[in-house]
């Protein structure tokens, strides 16, 4: 394996996207490389096509896309532990043999909790106090991120921006599914960086 790992992003809508494309060029600048035709030919636009392809999306992924990982993103769409922990198990489950070189990124209720992180950092930074923000009902966390803006594509705006002002430790402090997502891409890379 080179330097640089092809990958391959299935996740349910453009916020998922938008930000695991800003994550990995903020935390892993010219670690990760995005395989263009399965981005194209290989797509969900919400949680039940995420959860209906995944499995063939890994397979086509792997064999025939030359993928070396494939990030899943699906909201957790729950605050639930155990419910988030049989979502969790299912998404494995359906990735057989090829579980080692698959992330997921599974954001307690919704992607917006996170981006809900970063926006009280940006707006409050030397905030020291953990206060939880994922029990946030999914209807007020887009509230207080987007304000009023509903298209997507605008949406994906307002999240960019946030993003330029992510800082990695500060949201794996805070947020524990996104720490659990963090340690995998670590986990990832080192399992899979050849040695100079």
């Amino acid at each position: 394996m080179s330097d640089v790992f092809i990958y391959g992003i299935l996740c349910e809508d453009k916020a998922h996207r938008n930000f695991i494309e800003h994550y990995f060029s903020i935390c892993h600048k010219d670690i990760f490389l995005e395989q263009e035709e399965f981005r194209w030919r290989i797509h969900a636009s919400n949680a039940k096509e995420v959860d209906d392809s995944v499995a063939d999306a890994t397979r086509l992924g792997f064999t025939r896309f030359g993928l070396d990982v494939l990030v899943v993103g699906r909201d957790a769409d729950s605050t639930e532990p155990k419910r988030i922990e049989i979502l969790k198990t299912a998404l494995r489950d359906s990735c057989q043999h090829h579980h080692p070189k698959v992330v997921f990124m599974v954001p307690v209720q919704c992607i917006e909790h996170w981006l809900l992180y970063i926006k009280k950092h940006i707006e409050n930074p030397v905030l020291t106090k953990n206060e939880p923000l994922e029990s946030i009902r999914r209807p007020d966390c887009k509230k207080l991120v987007y304000g009023d803006v509903k298209k997507p594509d605008n949406q994906v705006i307002i999240a960019s921006e946030l993003m330029t002002h992510f800082n990695v430790d500060w949201l794996e402090s805070r947020s524990e599914s996104f720490k659990q997502f963090h340690q995998q891409v670590i986990h990832f890379i080192q399992q899979n960086q050849q040695e100079p």
